[in-house]
């Protein structure tokens, strides 16, 4: 696979007060106030791709990691057979490739769009420099992380231990407001999609 050149710059569609808000719902930024933020949005660069543009390849050197604002992003690893692979999809308001951050090197997969899509291109160099210069931030966002990786965990336990029907039954609890009421599903369609397709084809009896 041959890394297409990037040089189409365009504006992201979104206000700054709207990215520094996207950003902020990330668990890896939800520990940083606005003023650290701002200066690292300024400067990142917003790039577009169309279907099929590669935005890095396997094993180019590391310099940014990306915020996905619209469209969607394969990340493909090849095989020693030469054949390649989906590893991840990647969604709106998802951030890949931030690992690199902290172990540095080369990107350990190809990201290639799948539609028409707008990245953030957020440089690695300022972001490590950021953390450096402020412990205390560093450690705020480590144990947010932390409890992200808590969270998942539980939900990969309740995944492997209860039956479609009980995981459905709690994701409609959870949006109860009260007890004995209506569920309020006020969810984004994507966070409702991303939930229900977690959950196996249901039974004849519950469709």
């Amino acid at each position: 696979m041959n890394p297409t050149p990037l040089e189409k710059v365009a504006p992201m569609g979104n206000s700054k007060e709207a990215l520094l808000l996207r950003l902020h719902h990330t668990p890896l930024f939800s520990a940083w106030p606005n003023d650290m933020i701002a200066p690292l949005l300024a400067q990142s660069q917003p790039l577009t791709l169309e279907s099929g543009e590669i935005l890095f390849a396997e094993g180019s050197p590391a310099r940014s990691f990306y915020f996905l604002a619209v469209g969607r992003i394969n990340l493909i690893a090849a095989a020693a057979t030469g054949q390649e692979k989906i590893v991840e999809i990647i969604q709106p308001d998802d951030l890949f490739a931030e690992a690199v951050a902290f172990l540095g090197g080369r990107y350990p997969v190809t990201a290639q769009a799948d539609a028409t899509t707008t990245v953030l291109e957020i440089p690695l160099d300022l972001f490590v420099a950021t953390l450096e210069q402020r412990p205390l931030l560093m450690r705020q966002m480590l144990a947010r992380l932390s409890m992200r990786l808590h969270f998942l965990v539980k939900e990969l336990r309740h995944l492997s231990v209860e039956s479609a029907e009980q995981r459905l039954a709690s994701y409609l609890l959870e949006l109860c407001p009260v007890v004995n009421s209506p569920a309020a599903i006020g969810r984004p369609r994507l966070t409702l999609t991303r939930t229900l397709a977690q959950l196996p084809k249901l039974p004849s009896q519950m469709a």
